[in-house]
């Protein structure tokens, strides 16, 4: 069993707020994730971006509307009516915190603390996990070794990688970040048409993937079978599988196959498949896992909004 959670872009009526909705494995519309009517006063779901479970089990969600930047915490499995109900703001953007600005995406690392990359200061944040025993969960986190001798004034507290604008081997446009299997952290920079990986324990800049097809890129995700990682070039409509250890890349899925448009979220289903969100063509699509075939129709045609991330939850339901 499981259930597909698909976020997506949002707008201004209120309808469209809690906007991480539930379809089940042959793509029909369950409702949505989350329980708006736990929320207590003061918080608000807007333009929720990037989610993750953490190593407690519990949902956490970027949040990230005007002042409202945000990393909320809601209960890992879903109540009677199957929604995820609130717990808490984990992390917030405050005069102390204030790298956490537009976050974009959640992540937990090995070591249980959870990675923000937040697209106004374009720095991905570290901060102390749910379980942490050395600090206060949802605090900032000390600089990793390759950024102890930077200057503090610079660097947001908690900073795990830099933006361009500090240091020539940090990030010029944050987006998607997300842990190998090697336990370094792979982050996709829009602008440098690039994905960097930095260490995961230290935080050294360890290289660069680059390729001429690899344009605009927002989202990636590693292939199961073979650790490749899979990034989406947006403005090619394409995806590039790239060797993370040779630095090869090569073209999966070929520019506009199935009906891609701006590709956005992905993410392999149970029966192996990749699975794509069309974010212009408001498509869920799916293609081979190997060769990137597509599927000879849309796995989700006609969705009502801009797909952003798209996840197999396993066990919802």
């Amino acid at each position: 069993m499981g259930r597909w959670y698909i976020t997506f872009h949002g707008g201004d009526d209120p309808h469209e707020w809690n906007n991480i909705h539930v379809f089940d494995l042959d793509g029909k519309a369950l409702g949505k994730a989350l329980d708006a009517h736990s929320l207590p006063d003061g918080v608000a779901l807007r333009e929720l971006r990037g989610f993750a479970f953490g190593p407690d089990g519990d949902l956490y969600v970027a949040n990230a509307y005007v002042d409202a930047s945000q990393v909320l915490r809601f209960a890992g499995s879903p109540n009677a009516e199957g929604k995820h109900a609130f717990k808490e703001v984990f992390v917030a953007q405050h005069k102390t915190n204030p790298g956490l600005s537009h976050p974009f995406d959640v992540a937990f690392g090995g070591d249980g603390h959870v990675y923000i990359p937040s697209q106004d200061t374009n720095v991905v944040g570290r901060y102390f996990g749910p379980e942490a025993k050395a600090g206060e969960p949802g605090a900032p986190m000390p600089a990793p070794a390759a950024l102890r001798d930077a200057d503090p004034k610079h660097l947001p507290p908690g900073t795990f990688v830099p933006s361009h604008q500090h240091d020539p081997t940090g990030v010029r446009t944050v987006r998607r970040a997300l842990f190998g299997a090697d336990g370094d952290l792979y982050v996709v920079d829009r602008d440098a048409d690039s994905v960097k990986r930095y260490h995961g324990g230290s935080g050294a800049f360890r290289r660069e993937y680059r390729h001429d097809d690899l344009t605009k890129p927002v989202h990636a995700v590693f292939r199961p079978s073979d650790g490749a990682l899979l990034v989406g070039s947006r403005e090619r409509n394409a995806i590039l599988a790239i060797d993370v250890e040779s630095g090869q890349a090569t073209t999966l899925v070929a520019p506009g196959a199935g009906g891609l448009n701006a590709p956005a979220g992905m993410a392999f289903g149970a029966d192996g498949k990749l699975y794509v969100a069309s974010r212009e063509g408001k498509q869920i699509l799916r293609f081979a896992a190997e060769t990137g075939a597509p599927d000879a129709a849309p796995f989700i045609d006609g969705l009502a909004d801009f797909p952003e991330f798209i996840a197999l939850v396993p066990g919802a339901g």
